[in-house]
């Protein structure tokens, strides 16, 4: 049986070649070895803990199972169950549709989603960060902010219903572009098909990727693709009037270098006059002219020149033009008659916004704006510096401040001039650890995604300081004290926190977030990503796949048997009263590898 890592860094080099179709790849659904390195990617998700229709989970997984899927797969009798539907809330107050998939659909999916990735990553767009190994949000607003400097215009995107509306027929044709295995394209068709229940009422599901589904991001992102090589097509007949490189071959500012000129007979001037008031005059004329060459740019780009850049994070792109604003209401309209058209998508005509670069634009909740060239700062040495030079700036958006502050509820009205702090009685049953552990996490979470705006300590600081006092007025309500007690009680040098014990160590301190809120770069520095898949992930097998691959149970010892997973969902919920908890406790594992005796001694009471 052929070796996980082998088959997807295989399919990986194959996928090199835009050429190459594939046309036997099902047959890697009939590989058991696939199936254990997806239970080792997914075990450790949160919701492997939750059933769909069924009863199964993580817990159990055995070899009896994997091989139970295979022979369905083999003649396709693997029928894939319609997932449970819930709805999770939105920020906005509504509620999002989430599916969950039996255990067993989510393993296939699994496997697919890999095969998946290793055939598509190589020729994804460098433009598309959603979804992706070592993208983010960041890498997409890094790559806005390397690439969107000079821009006249700005494009947003924003395509209505996006993955509730992907046109099934469209989907599998785009697949059959690459993969010519009808086998798999069928097993697909099931995954798109197979429905919900909802209140225990099947629903059709005619349109769309499935909702929570662990194949759907990459499905999406193969869809999307579409759209991105229609837009580098766009973007070549765009610039394919320009004239040479605006960067290498920008031409001097005739204006600036009369000033520069006039301001360098008047330094000479200054240098050789002994009459001292004359001497200020000259002084007086070399800094009006300095004043005004500052206002001008060193260079100016080529005449009619054009240029676009595109980035899109999922189904939120975001466009730079430099040229002018019929050139984006065209780009706008053959991108909304494409999509119409190919894709069976609607481009929102509400909310694809066409905005001037010296006004704000939102991408993926960041404001961006070209910079003002004319603006100077003075460095550590005093020199005075352009702080834009028609760069790109990031800020944090004023009403994301306001919606977060009201979404938690920590100031009594939102709306008052000045903003008057309030406990959180819902957290009061919590221990005093576990409050502070929360304020934390909540602004250590808003900081960390807006760590690359320019305003984030400004905007921080704001939010810092409500936080703070509502953290101490919830102490307080708790303790029936006041917030310059609980201020003064857990005071620790210059900052407060919480005293508590561990094991390891007594009387550590989980002090108030202190960290400050300083400006970062985009964390992962190397955001020029290579279009060709990083296949050193698959070059190393996991701790786990080591251990079901050894045989050997790890409660009895016996050798040679079929495995069978024990798995929980939080080692904290464990006792330490019986002897497989205590193993995971030490172990610091949530999985026990087992024979099918172990395991089922395990789920009896009476086992001690």
């Amino acid at each position: 049986m052929r070796n996980s890592e082998k088959v997807l860094v295989e399919l990986t080099k194959q996928a090199q070649n835009k050429e190459y179709q594939f046309e036997r790849i099902y047959r890697n659904l009939c590989n058991a070895n696939m199936y254990i390195k997806a239970y080792c990617n997914i075990y450790k998700n949160n919701g492997s803990s939750t059933s769909g229709n069924d009863s199964e989970t993580a817990d159990g997984f055995s070899e009896e199972k994997i091989m139970k899927i295979i022979d369905r797969m083999k003649d396709e009798s693997y029928q894939v169950q319609p997932v449970r539907r819930t709805y999770i809330p939105k920020k906005n107050g509504t509620k999002r549709p989430l599916g969950i998939p039996n255990f067993n659909d989510r393993l296939v999916q699994e496997v697919c989603r890999m095969m998946l990735e290793a055939i598509y990553e190589p020729i994804f767009s460098k433009n598309s960060h959603g979804f992706r190994p070592q993208r983010s949000c960041h890498t997409a607003l890094a790559q806005v902010q390397r690439t969107f400097k000079g821009a006249n215009w700005f494009i947003e995107g924003d395509i209505k219903g996006c993955f509730d509306n992907i046109d099934h027929t469209v989907l599998i044709n785009i697949l059959r572009k690459r993969i010519k295995d009808e086998r798999f394209i069928r097993l697909i068709w099931k995954f798109l098909r197979a429905g919900y229940m909802e209140n225990w009422r099947y629903q059709n599901t005619y349109s769309g990727t499935p909702q929570g589904g662990i194949v759907s991001p990459i499905l999406a992102n193969i869809y999307l693709n579409e759209l991105d090589v229609k837009i580098e097509a766009i973007k070549q007949k765009f610039t394919a009037d320009n004239v040479g490189d605006a960067k290498k071959n920008r031409i001097r500012n005739p204006i600036y270098m009369k000033l520069t000129n006039e301001m360098g007979k008047l330094k000479k001037k200054i240098d050789k006059c002994d009459d001292e008031t004359l001497r200020q005059e000259l002084i007086h004329e070399y800094k009006r002219l300095q004043k005004l060459r500052n206002q001008e740019q060193e260079k100016i780009g080529l005449v009619n020149y054009k240029n676009m850049q595109y980035v899109r994070y999922a189904d939120d792109f975001i466009i730079s033009v430099m040229g002018s604003k019929q050139d984006c209401q065209d780009i706008k309209d053959e991108l909304t008659e494409f999509l119409k058209e190919e894709l069976k998508l609607e481009l929102s005509k509400e909310k694809t916004l066409i905005t001037h670069s010296r006004d704000k634009a939102k991408f993926l909740n960041y404001e961006i704006q070209v910079r003002e060239n004319s603006q100077f700062f003075e460095n550590k040495n005093g020199i005075k510096r352009r702080t834009g030079n028609m760069g790109i700036a990031l800020f944090m958006p004023r009403d994301v401040m306001f919606n977060y502050i009201n979404e938690k509820g920590v100031v009594q009205d939102i709306n008052a001039e000045h903003w008057r702090g309030k406990a959180r009685p819902y957290l009061q049953c919590l221990s005093d650890l576990e409050i502070v552990t929360t304020y934390n996490a909540e602004i250590r979470g808003l900081y960390n995604y807006y760590a690359m705006a320019e305003n984030v300590s400004a905007r921080m600081n704001m939010i810092y300081h409500v936080m703070e006092y509502s953290c101490l007025k919830t102490l307080a309500g708790k303790h029936k004290s006041s917030v310059c007690k609980m201020r003064s009680q857990y005071t620790v040098g210059k900052d407060w926190g919480i005293r508590y014990d561990t094991a390891e160590e007594k009387n550590k301190v989980r002090f108030f977030y202190c960290q400050g809120f300083k400006k970062k770069s985009v964390p992962n520095k190397n955001t020029d990503i290579d279009n060709i898949a990083d296949t050193f992930k698959y070059t190393g097998r996991t701790e786990l796949e080591q251990r079901i691959s050894a045989r050997k149970c790890e409660m009895c010892g016996k050798e040679n048997v079929p495995f069978n997973i024990h798995h929980v969902h939080q080692l904290k919920d464990l006792t330490g009263k019986t002897k497989w908890e205590l193993m995971m406790i030490a172990r610091q594992r949530k999985t026990l590898v087992l024979c099918e005796e172990c395991h089922r001694k395990i789920h009896n009471p009476e086992y001690e």
